[in-house]
């Protein structure tokens, strides 16, 4: 009989058994665990679930593309033992065996992986399938950095956990750093800016979220912040009164370029002046080590369109 595969499905207590026995011997077959400063560990993740660790993981399974390359930032990438079938970035986690999908993991596949730590996220990651993980005896950790700052804490907690402290201090001060300056530019007035995460339909970004303190941290307006909803469904009549002077596509698949039937309205200044950027969706929208060159990224087309519109520098007592 199978491991379940959704929450309402039963256990199978034979396979089961038979799989955490497999990786119980896959565990001791790498040998006793050598004694290190810092262990036992014992720290809350995003749930507020208790984790324990003995000693530093020898084989970690990562059920999110940004966790992923959070544990490559580390230099921790050699613990990898699973990856979801997302897990693009850095280039060698393609070639990590894959135990499913972020709402899809292979609840079998991870315990044959024989991880004695599950880095997952509290965002997406089925919390049944966690469950029967942790019943199994398998330290699951959970994370939902919900913005720029709680990445860092996280790149320093993952580094804990995988015994690398003082490098996870270090990566999370270095990006500290590297924030801090792309921020320093403030543009006044700041640009009214929409990033889009679908064209059609056209979805925005609304405040609260990632892209919402990308846009903020760069010296921008939010232009859908007047929009209820995190991530608000706009119309064109919507976009008239949201009036970008620049847009940002998230391009994912499926995202492309807006139809004609919308970018014709040249009242809108993003569509008179051409300034619709496209960028890398898995850039923009990962909670990760790369969300700092995402906000780079987006505080220089922010830059570059301030030089291309000095007149904006000029505008005095103007509200659109």
């Amino acid at each position: 009989m199978s491991l379940p595969d959704s929450a309402g499905d039963a256990a199978g207590p034979g396979r089961a058994c038979r799989l955490l026995l497999f990786a119980l011997l896959l565990s001791l077959s790498c040998g006793p665990a050598r004694a290190q400063p810092g262990f036992p560990l014992v720290m809350n993740d995003d749930r507020g679930v208790s984790v324990r660790m003995d000693a530093a993981p020898r084989r970690v399974v990562s059920l999110a593309p940004n966790l992923t390359e959070i544990v490559f930032l580390l230099g921790q990438e050699e613990k990898l033992a699973g990856v979801t079938r997302y897990c693009n970035y850095p280039p060698r986690a393609a070639a990590l065996p894959r135990v499913g999908g972020i709402v899809d993991p292979d609840v079998e596949k991870i315990i044959a992986a024989g991880p004695d730590l599950v880095l997952c996220t509290t965002d997406g990651n089925p919390k049944e399938r966690i469950r029967i993980l942790e019943e199994m005896g398998i330290p699951c950790f959970a994370v939902g950095p919900q913005d720029m700052a709680a990445v860092f804490r996280t790149i320093e907690r993952i580094g804990a956990l995988l015994g690398a402290p003082g490098r996870g201090v270090r990566e999370a001060a270095a990006l500290r750093v590297r924030a801090e300056r792309a921020s320093r530019a403030k543009l006044d007035p700041p640009p009214r800016v929409l990033f889009v995460v679908s064209t059609s339909p056209m979805i925005a970004a609304g405040n609260g979220t990632f892209l919402d303190e990308l846009v903020r941290a760069s010296g921008g307006r939010n232009a859908a912040d007047g929009f209820a909803g995190r991530y608000p469904r706009l119309s064109v009549e919507d976009l008239l009164a949201a009036s970008p002077d620049i847009i940002f596509v998230a391009a994912m698949t499926g995202v492309e370029g807006f139809p004609p039937s919308v970018s014709r309205w040249t009242e809108v200044p993003a569509f008179r002046t051409g300034d619709v950027v496209t960028l890398d969706g898995d850039l923009v929208t990962r909670p990760g080590p790369r969300m700092v060159a995402a906000l780079e990224t987006v505080a220089g087309a922010l830059s570059a369109w301030k030089k291309r519109n000095p007149a904006a520098r000029e505008t005095k007592g103007v509200t659109r």
